[in-house]
């Protein structure tokens, strides 16, 4: 019920954002609730100040995505993130290399750096395909209910593919 517009009111129904509702959750002891949503409209808006959310803009992956998103329609010339999305072999090619430092780094700090970088990379691959975190997270969710798995193996081809890819650098 609205007050101010004297009936009831769903948000979204003027400005067109609206969000759909996917999940709800209470914590352990039940005195918490969270709602996992998918915002729509232009701008992606929950709040009335235009942002996802009545806290500010978030940050981390989402963050992330959203810089690369915004990168894709409005980089700059000499952009390192517009280089990537238009020269496919080297956003290819910087997608292998960090994983592979990713999966040769020891300590703590060095693993965190190089996820941090195939995050980014991996995120400049998604936005240029059109794809997004949640998107991801949905596949995730799938294969989390499924009942039988493959076995898991490497794919030699594939290893042989990124050690060619490597061995030009």
């Amino acid at each position: 019920w609205s007050r101010s517009r004297g009936g009831l009111w769903r948000k979204g129904d003027t400005s067109g954002c609206y969000q759909t509702l996917y999940r709800i959750d209470a914590d352990c002891d039940g005195d918490a609730v969270r709602f996992t949503v998918k915002q729509h409209g232009e701008p992606s808006a929950f709040c009335h100040e235009g942002t996802e959310g009545c806290w500010g803009l978030s940050d981390g992956l989402g963050g992330l995505e959203r810089t690369v998103k915004d990168r894709l329609v409005n980089s700059v010339e000499g952009s390192y993130t517009k280089r990537l999305f238009e020269d496919e072999t080297l956003l290819r090619n910087k997608l292998v290399e960090e994983a592979q430092e990713l999966s040769e780094a020891q300590e703590p700090r060095h693993i965190a750096e190089e996820l941090a970088d195939v995050l980014y990379f991996a995120m400049v691959r998604a936005a240029k395909g059109g794809v997004g975190i949640e998107d991801a997270v949905k596949v995730l969710d799938e294969r989390a209910k499924k009942v039988t798995r493959r076995p898991g193996n490497d794919k030699k081809e594939r290893i042989e593919a990124a050690a060619k890819i490597l061995d030009k650098k």
